[in-house]
């Protein structure tokens, strides 16, 4: 059976382990060649190590350094010749407080890399994807940007600019065979959790605020991404998927439920 993926060019950011690891690897098992680019050092020789002799390559750039992202989707094109697939997976959550509380330097890091280092992503890539007049960009926002959730304002801010964004390219660069779509995923048991999800106390929280009882997998986001990667998905345009089991609204304990209980006590 032909590989999904075959002879297409994929570059994701913070692919070097997590989330991202995980997706490159699947796109690499679907046939892709994968670039990735991560800030950890070690992670990303780590990766170069255990993928060596694939069709990889590996960056350590700071996606918010506008120049290194001009020139590393230079580098990536000038390697293989064009750029079929971004995944913008990079991202940072700020250390949890209430927003009145909230450090600068905290919420100015959180926007340089959230928003401001994947525009820098997606304009220097984007314009290798106009120029050969075809490209498919994912962006990974959140569930937390579509509602209030204490603790997270900056991150929050961060990612539902992320669904701007999908929706505004979509108006602009659909014309030159480039399409934009957004992921939004919900409490992922993997990932930049990976530290949280050690606590069962907090596993058991989370999967408890879902109306299917349980947290998302991993490979359930990397299943998303390469279908919403691939010609079947190319429809979806500008817009932005919710994976989050249902979450979003749900309260365990509804309103009529709540009436029901005061009335038979």
């Amino acid at each position: 059976m032909a590989m999904k993926f075959e002879n297409k060019v994929v570059f994701i950011t913070g692919g070097t382990r997590g989330l991202g690891r995980a997706m490159a690897a699947a796109f690499l098992d679907e046939g892709a060649a994968v670039a990735v680019n991560g800030r950890n050092r070690d992670a990303a020789a780590k990766f170069e190590e255990e993928f060596k002799g694939r069709r990889i390559l590996v960056f350590n750039n700071d996606i918010a350094d506008y120049d290194a992202m001009e020139k590393t989707a230079s580098d990536v094109v000038d390697a293989w010749g064009k750029v079929d697939i971004l995944v913008n997976n990079a991202g940072i959550v700020n250390p949890l407080a209430p927003s009145e509380k909230i450090k600068k330097d905290d919420f100015d890091k959180v926007i340089d890399v959230n928003l401001k280092g994947t525009f820098y992503a997606t304009q220097a890539f984007g314009k290798k994807m106009i120029a050969q007049k075809s490209g498919r960009i994912i962006n990974m926002a959140s569930q937390v940007a579509l509602f209030g959730e204490k603790g997270f304002l900056p991150y929050a801010i961060s990612k539902s600019a992320l669904i701007a964004m999908a929706r505004g390219l979509s108006y602009e660069w659909s014309k030159y065979g480039v399409t934009i779509c957004t992921l939004a995923p919900g409490f992922i048991k993997g990932g930049m959790n990976e530290g949280l999800i050690k606590k069962e106390v907090f596993v058991d929280y989370l999967s408890g605020r879902n109306p299917i009882g349980r947290m998302g997998t991993v490979d359930e986001v990397v299943a998303t991404i390469l279908f919403l990667a691939s010609d079947m998905a190319q429809y979806i345009n500008g817009e932005t998927i919710v994976m989050d089991g249902g979450m979003s609204g749900y309260i365990q304990e509804g309103l009529l439920d709540f009436i029901g209980k005061a009335a038979k006590g």
